[in-house]
């Protein structure tokens, strides 16, 4: 094993496992109830939160029926063909043959009409034209080499088919939107009442991002994060265990390790549109110290986490460890400017979630804000105005019909 810390293994379930599964999604529901009631008069809030309870509650249930494993759209194997399907495709049984069983499985957004009128699976091909879209995100450089899509990936895509099964069967549904996130919600508003389990057309149904996105950091194998202390951040794509994802109930601080998390400034953002960004792209989560994401963390518990609460830990830990490793990893391909902050609205330092240093085995917060937080001394540096030529929700790779239905 060459010393290489190695999570994933046979994890067997019992029925005593289940029932315990069940018993903490009771718990959760419960506990949900007065943070739920304590969001105050904001109902966009208390909806958001609503819907992180119920996505927490499908995530269990998926782990309880896949030996504890999280949702991933990429094989365990995936780095010892460089991160891309098309090697995949080629290297383990000869080549996609028939376009499916000897292929990278596809990533499934459901089953769904097509102009002509007749049902196909709607889904990302294993092709390499689609390598983005089978990374938990993608970034600077190999193995997809797209700087138009940095930070694109399919944590961004949490209401595949392989979770939305667990909850209420349809893409577009409103489990997966957060009320207050207009950038996403207004085009979807006449695609949510659809039946089936994707629409794709009118064309504003597709792709349609969710308001979520999950923690890249979390679905890698941890060596992939691994601190600047432990030897610093490794390419999964040059690792055969990179894309190895960890178990659900390997989060060293579930309650402290974000899950999921509100992608856009949803609460009270600046204005709707980020000059930094072609088009009407929203400002994200993380790009200033006033936004307040309402977050998922791996326990189960839903609350608003205050940036301001985050760069204060982040801070600590900086000069707990010398400035060698905060709580988000400054030795990736995106550098010290992190998730895109340098298009953020007031340059905080901040990519947690996305970039959490030691992935699933770190945190992203100390576990609330210090009263000292108020003093730490942070002078907004104004957005530039500078674009940058990044895909938008609404110009992203789309699912393509990918095998028809016969049935």
């Amino acid at each position: 094993m060459n010393g290489k810390q190695r999570l994933i293994g046979p994890v067997g379930f019992t029925i005593i496992d289940l029932m315990v599964v069940i018993l903490v999604i009771m718990v959760l529901v419960a506990a949900a109830v007065p943070v739920i009631a304590g969001a105050g008069g904001n109902a966009g809030i208390q909806q958001s939160m609503s819907n992180l309870v119920a996505q927490s509650a499908a995530h269990l249930m998926y782990a309880a029926d896949w030996n504890g494993r999280q949702v991933t759209q990429n094989r365990d194997d995936f780095g010892a063909y460089g991160g891309d399907v098309g090697n995949y495709g080629s290297d383990p049984y000869g080549g996609c043959i028939d376009g499916i069983d000897d292929c990278h499985p596809p990533i499934i957004a459901g089953l769904g009409q097509t102009l002509s009128g007749n049902y196909a699976i709607w889904a990302y091909g294993a092709t390499s034209g689609n390598n983005v879209a089978f990374q938990p995100i993608n970034f600077p450089g190999p193995p997809s080499g797209s700087s138009s899509t940095d930070g694109w990936g399919y944590w961004r895509f949490p209401h595949t088919r392989p979770m939305h099964d667990y909850l209420n069967g349809r893409y577009q549904d409103p489990v997966f939107y957060a009320p207050n996130d207009t950038s996403v919600v207004g085009p979807l508003a006449g695609c949510m009442d659809q039946p089936g389990e994707f629409v794709a057309y009118p064309s504003e149904c597709n792709p349609a991002w969710s308001s979520y996105g999950r923690s890249p950091a979390a679905i890698f194998h941890p060596d992939v994060f691994r601190s600047n202390a432990a030897g610093g951040w490794q390419a999964a794509w040059e690792l055969d265990h990179g894309y190895e994802t960890p178990g659900f109930f390997q989060a060293t601080y579930p309650d402290l390790k974000t899950h999921l998390i509100e992608h856009s400034w949803v609460q009270n953002p600046p204005g709707p549109c980020n000059p930094a960004f072609f088009g009407c792209e929203p400002y994200y989560f993380n790009a200033g110290i006033d936004s307040t994401p309402v977050t998922l963390f791996f326990d189960g518990h839903v609350r608003l986490l205050p940036n301001s609460e985050v760069l204060f830990a982040d801070l600590q830990v900086l000069a707990q460890t010398g400035q060698v490793d905060g709580l988000w990893h400054r030795g990736t391909p995106f550098g010290a400017s992190g998730y895109l902050i340098d298009e953020g609205f007031d340059g905080v330092p901040l990519s947690h979630h996305v970039l959490t240093t030691d992935g699933i085995l770190g945190r992203d917060t100390l576990g609330g804000a210090s009263p000292i937080a108020s003093f730490v001394a942070w002078q907004p540096r104004p957005n530039t105005g500078r674009r940058r030529a990044i895909a938008a929700p609404q110009a992203a790779p789309a699912p393509l019909p990918f095998a028809t239905a016969t049935d």
